[in-house]
C-alpha cells in the first residue's frame, strides 16, 4: 500500500511526466526589446512545456494598419500567451477598455500608464498614445497593447499581474518606437 501511494504521489508531482523545455534568449520573439528579460519572466510565468515556440506575426507599418504579436506556445502548438500590439482610432480610454480588450477573467484594476492601463489576473493592457493625427486618416491613433494569458499561470494573482504588466510595457516601448508614434508613450523606463 505505501508503494501505490509512493507512486501515486510522485505522479502528482510530475515526476513521470517530460522535463520542462528551456527557454532562452535567442528562441523569444525577435520584436522584445530586453529578450534575456522577457525569457526569464516567460520561464517564471509559462505552464509547463516539454518544448516552447514563439511566433511573430506583424504589420510594422508606421500607420494605420500596424500591428504587431508574439505568442508563446507549448507542447502540439498550445497557445500559451499572446502579445499584442495594434494601432486604432484614439476613443475615450473606458470605450475602449470595453470594447478592444479579449475576454479576461478575474477582479479588474486599472492603473497609470499610457493614456489608461487595465489589469486582470491574466491579463496586462495599456492604451499608448501613438500619433497626433495619423498620416492617412488625420485623426489621432493610439496602439492598444496587451499581454494576455491563454492558460493557467504559474504564480500568485499580483507576481502573474506583475509579470504580465513588464511584457506588456516593455512590448509597448517597442511598438510605439516602430510604428515610429510622434506623441510620447508615457510609459515608465
Amino acid at each position: 500500500m505505501a508503494a501505490v501511494l509512493s507512486l501515486l504521489l510522485a505522479y502528482l508531482l510530475g515526476a513521470f511526466s517530460e522535463g520542462r523545455g528551456d527557454i532562452k534568449a535567442e528562441d523569444v520573439c525577435r520584436n522584445l526589446p530586453d529578450r534575456q528579460a522577457a525569457a526569464d519572466i516567460f520561464k517564471s510565468l509559462l505552464p509547463r512545456a516539454a518544448k516552447y515556440d514563439f511566433v511573430v506575426t506583424s504589420t510594422p507599418d508606421p500607420d494605420e494598419s500596424y500591428i504587431n504579436t508574439c505568442t508563446a506556445m507549448g507542447d502540439d502548438n498550445e497557445r500559451f500567451l499572446n502579445l499584442h500590439a495594434e494601432m486604432g482610432v484614439a476613443m475615450p480610454w473606458r470605450q475602449w477598455a470595453d470594447h478592444n480588450l479579449p475576454p479576461t477573467s478575474g477582479k479588474i484594476t486599472y492603473f497609470d500608464a499610457g493614456v489608461k492601463g487595465v489589469s486582470t489576473s491574466d491579463l496586462a493592457a495599456i492604451y499608448v498614445p501613438c500619433y497626433a493625427s495619423e498620416t492617412k486618416t488625420k485623426q489621432p491613433h493610439n496602439l492598444t497593447v496587451f499581454a494576455h494569458a491563454l492558460e493557467d499561470l504559474q504564480g500568485s494573482d499580483s507576481e502573474d499581474r506583475q509579470k504580465l504588466l513588464d511584457l506588456a510595457t516593455a512590448f509597448g516601448r517597442y511598438a510605439h518606437k516602430e510604428a515610429k508614434c510622434d506623441l510620447p508613450s508615457k510609459l515608465s523606463r
